[in-house]
């Protein structure tokens, strides 16, 4: 079947000159010279021999511009002359053919649902795009309903039709799975998807789960000498880096790992950071110390602000600060509360102290070089915290010669990034680019100043790339231009890092400047958040009804072109870990194709974390304790630790509150037996009563000595199937609870079919 053609009509279907302000008469027609854009299109559409199924003009039902008249009422006017006997630009086409599509104003918001529901009604295999004249923002409008309704859509530019191109041709996903995998810190993954360097990717899949055992039998060799195997096999720094790490992705076990991370840091000062503080003081640290390791012992935050009181001035050391830190004492109280993880995922700035310390961390962690030594970089534990935003820059309006929308575009888009760089784990930086054509430059050099003074200091830096080119087949070309600029400076894998690989988040700002280089702009956008595994999001800047400058997010369609196979592809490595917050949060960063996908990694998060209600009966709680353990023990057969830890924070206080789940412990010596696993491991109390055995006396003849590395996998089987047993007898029920299990199975192929490259 032909294509269908799709035209947005502006004033060059009229007759009018570009950024025209005033009325003017109207003229459809044209002449040799003076071609209009459907003339132009359709002369190239029969050079070429393509046919089409039908026409779909785009109008709006707003008076804009210097119409005195709606376009759609033009559209109306031409669709009379198309469909005459006299034709229109050298055509005819049967009015069962021609379509017209209304909408309520020239912006992508505006355009995008109507013409989705326009696409279904007409269902068409193929679409051809004019781009090159009338409102870019309706065209932009159409391609993203083309992308979001799966229509394969066809960029064909007015002044040289010969020149037409996809947008996902300009964008090539293959070979970017590893760097979200490497951003993400999916070590497992990475093991599968780049043998090569597997050994390495293993040994620190282990050290996430802070099980230094495979550290401690690895032979060194080339790469793997035994410093390194020595740093890695330190218990206290693989603790350091399972904390760093999940909390990357906010993920942290519950933050369970926060408790015992700060408990650790505080009763382990550096030798300098020791002799700063006052044996008072020491005496009040240790004191929280060990109230924090009381695994019986609750409300962690009012012991730490209780600490702060006593310690009043806090002693300004790295670890000591940590007490007198009032944004983490509100995080700790808010993180470890068992309820924070059944919040919606949102921003998640971090406190200033937490991150002073893993920057430190960070700075003498020897996983870094070691991935060098592999070719690769890896990107900081905690991010960066600065945004990238891209926008062209086009020409001056006539009636504007002081560019005052210029000038109040550059502060929406400054305050658009500041509101998104607000919502990352650290404040980082502004880094503004500004795409501009030969004629475009001295304007966007004004923008980029008016940028950095309008910026807090040191938040702030613009660059002006360019000129590029604006000629109709350039996309292409222009597209890797981009990429080469962005590019340029190498990756560093530290939080200040100069190179735009390293941002968070890349922040597209369209419906300025020539089609053809916006066009190449969207494709490098796409491309370089595949390169830098990190989110994309839309917006574009109209004027409101009081011809005021405004920014309206558009959407993450875009995500379509790639990324949203790889976030399916990440969000089912952490189901597979039961990591089941990550992938809810995963997917919020996908276009409305994953939302499916989202709501039902969100449901399974919360029927495997959430609290039963007051009025719960005890028979329906125990079949879901039976059910909770069943996926744990399914899923979590060879990682013993986190199956022991995961599932004792799935039963209380969520199912059992703490006195039930204490009586339970002492009536039944599996689940006793659970719980004693749960805290020895490195996420719960381990650290604890090591510190606690070199404080002691020898062990006592007889008493079982404390292993720093996990128990074998089937004793921690034998402990779940023991305490499924139990929940089975108080339910007077013998029924597997496999609900959960099937639900795993079915949201992991969700998954996986969702991460299946298009191309």
């Amino acid at each position: 079947m032909a294509p269908l053609l799709i035209h947005p009509i502006g004033g060059g279907d009229l007759g009018w000159q570009p950024l025209a302000t005033s009325p003017a008469p109207i003229d459809f027609h044209g002449g040799p010279d003076d071609r209009r854009p459907l003339r132009k299109i359709f002369d190239g559409l029969t050079e070429s021999g393509t046919g089409i199924s039908g026409l779909l003009v785009v109008a709006t039902t707003n008076i804009h511009g210097p119409s005195q008249q709606p376009f759609v009422e033009h559209a109306q006017r031409m669709k009379e002359l198309l469909c005459s006997a006299e034709g229109l630009c050298g055509r005819t086409i049967p009015a069962e053919r021609l379509h017209i599509l209304q909408v309520a104003e020239p912006t992508v918001r505006h355009s995008v649902e109507p013409m989705k529901s326009m696409l279904t009604a007409l269902a068409p295999d193929e679409c051809l795009l004019t781009s090159g004249s009338g409102s870019y923002a309706l065209g932009a409008g159409v391609l993203l309903a083309g992308i979001e309704s799966g229509v394969p859509m066809t960029l064909l530019p007015v002044d040289e039709p010969s020149a037409a191109y996809r947008l996902r041709d300009l964008i090539d996903p293959r070979d970017t799975l590893r760097n979200w995998l490497l951003r993400h810190r999916f070590w497992d993954e990475l093991a599968a998807v780049d043998p090569p360097n597997a050994d390495l990717w293993r040994l620190l899949a282990a050290r996430q789960r802070a099980d230094i055992s495979l550290a401690q039998t690895t032979t060194p060799r080339p790469g793997l000498d035994k410093g390194k195997l020595d740093k890695l096999a330190e218990l206290w720094l693989a603790v350091q880096a399972a904390f760093y790490e999940r909390l990357g992705r906010g993920e942290a076990v519950d933050h369970s790992l926060l408790r015992t991370w700060f408990t650790q840091r505080i009763s382990r000062p550096s030798k300098k950071e020791a002799a700063a503080v006052s044996a008072s003081a020491r005496w009040v640290i240790d004191d929280l110390a060990r109230k924090l390791s009381d695994p019986e012992r609750r409300g962690g935050a009012s012991q730490i602000k209780e600490a702060r009181r006593r310690l009043a001035p806090v002693p300004q050391t790295r670890h000591a600060a940590l007490i007198g830190d009032v944004e983490l004492i509100d995080f700790f109280d808010r993180s470890t509360s068992h309820e924070a993880h059944l919040d919606p995922p949102g921003s998640r700035r971090l406190p200033g102290s937490l991150l002073a310390n893993a920057d430190q961390w960070e700075g003498s962690d020897p996983v870094p070089g070691m991935v060098r030594q592999r070719g690769m970089t890896v990107w900081p534990v905690l991010g960066t915290g600065d945004v990238l935003v891209l926008m062209c820059v086009g020409k001056v309006a006539r009636h504007d010669p002081n560019d005052q929308a210029g000038q109040a575009a550059v502060r929406e888009v400054i305050d658009w990034a500041s509101r998104h760089r607000g919502s990352l784990a650290r404040l980082g930086r502004i880094r503004l680019r500004l795409l501009a054509s030969e004629e475009t430059m001295d304007r966007a050099r004004s923008w980029a100043t008016l940028a950095r003074a309008t910026a807090p200091a040191g938040s702030l830096d613009a660059t002006v790339l360019g000129p590029f080119s604006t000629a109709p087949g350039d996309a292409a070309d222009i597209n890797a231009e981009i990429l080469a600029e962005l590019g340029k400076a190498e990756p560093t894998g530290l939080h200040n890092s100069t190179s735009l690989r390293d941002v968070d988040e890349i922040l597209l700002v369209i419906n300025s400047g020539k089609p053809v280089t916006v066009n190449g702009m969207v494709a490098a956008a796409v491309q370089w958040s595949l390169n830098a595994a990190c989110p994309l999001r839309v917006a574009e800047l109209v004027r409101d009804r009081a011809l005021r400058t405004v920014i309206n997010e558009a959407g993450l369609t875009l995500c379509r072109l790639g990324m949203d196979a790889r976030l399916a592809r990440l969000a089912s490595a952490a189901v597979r870990r039961l990591d089941t917050r990550t992938a809810w949060a995963l997917l919020a960063n996908g276009s409305p194709a994953l939302a499916i996908a989202r709501e039902a990694a969100a449901q399974f998060h919360y029927d495997l974390y959430g609290h039963a209600s007051p009025t719960t009966s005890e028979d329906t709680r125990c079949a879901l304790a039976c059910r909770r353990l069943e996926l744990i023990a399914h899923v979590l057969a060879d990682e013993p630790w986190p199956a022991c830890y995961t599932a004792v924070e799935v039963l209380r206080p969520g199912l059992f509150d703490w006195d039930t789940w204490k009586a339970l412990r002492a009536r039944f010596s599996p689940l006793k037996k659970l719980n004693t696993y749960r805290n020895e491991s490195p996420y719960a109390h381990l650290l604890d009563r090591l510190r606690d055995e070199q404080r002691q006396q020898p062990s006592e003849p007889g008493k079982r000595k404390l292993s720093k590395t996990p128990p074998a996998s089937e004793k921690a089987i034998e402990s779940l199937r023991a305490s499924i047993d139990v929940f089975q007898r108080l339910r007077g029920q013998n029924s597997p609870g496999l609900e959960l299990v099937t639900r795993f199975t079915h949201l992991r192929a969700q998954l996986e079919e969702l991460a299946e490259d298009a191309r």
